[in-house]
């Protein structure tokens, strides 16, 4: 977080200048006056820039802003029947947890199906402009905006968070590391890709899911990811995508 400072959109207002150093002192960070200042002006002297608006928070680094969106959440909400992450999931109300947020796309579609969803984010900012947008973006579907309200987030490693959570505590594990192969499509995941971690610790990350699941650990990777058969996941083709889902049944064998 160092070399980041936060202010506020250029039409702003005392409430929003006052709501911008209070976020600044919450993450012991500089606050500065918009004034006319454009965004490219500031970031001439300082890596980052949080930006408090009216309805929203945005984060500026090099050419990229990342901003909280629904992405196309409420298209695979729409036509969920097709949506394997559900499919492998079921029906019945699950406990899940996400170990890898960021635009929390995937969160927000299994607590619109009614299952308890904990997201972890290990990224500051990240977590800072995601659960900022689930507690206040307001959606056309009140639905989905109960569904948004519901998911608890938290600030955390996946990792250490696994190792500090009890035995048997969710009955999924979902992760969806970023895609080891860059997909030129994705042009709404532009703004999160200078703060992405580009690694992650499989191993690690599977020894300790499987001791806090219960029922399966989820991945979503690129279809030309090795991780699948690496790590002995049933892999769910979809035709025609750049991602695939597998799921690992977790059993006694698993968590020893």
């Amino acid at each position: 977080m160092k070399n980041i400072i936060v202010t506020t959109s250029v039409k702003t207002t005392l409430e929003l200048n006052d709501t911008a150093q209070k976020l600044a002192d919450e993450l012991n960070l500089k606050y500065i006056k918009r004034n006319k200042t454009t965004i490219k002006q500031l970031l001439e002297t300082t890596k980052g820039v949080i930006v408090v608006y009216k309805n929203k928070l945005s984060y500026f680094e090099n050419d990229s802003e990342f901003f909280f969106h629904l992405d196309t959440t409420a298209l695979k909400i729409k036509n969920s029947d097709n949506e394997p992450l559900v499919e492998i999931i079921g029906k019945e109300k699950q406990s899940v947890l996400d170990c890898t947020m960021g635009l929390a796309g995937d969160s927000i579609l299994l607590s619109y199906y009614g299952h308890i969803v904990t997201a972890i984010e290990k990224n500051k900012i990240i977590h800072l402009i995601t659960s900022n947008g689930l507690k206040n973006y307001v959606s056309p579907s009140e639905e989905i905006n109960k569904a948004m309200r519901k998911i608890i987030t938290h600030n955390y490693d996946c990792i250490d968070y696994l190792k500090s959570t009890p035995d048997n505590s969710f009955d999924i594990v979902y992760f969806d590391p970023m895609f080891s192969h860059n997909i030129k499509e994705s042009e709404n995941l532009s703004g999160i890709t200078p703060l992405a971690d580009k690694s992650f610790p499989y191993e690690e990350f599977i020894k300790e899911a499987s001791r806090v699941g219960k029922d399966k650990i989820i991945i979503k990777a690129h279809f030309k990811d090795n991780i699948f058969e690496k790590y002995n996941f049933t892999r769910i083709v979809r035709k025609n995508t750049k991602f695939h889902f597998g799921f690992l049944e977790i059993n006694e064998k698993t968590k020893n």
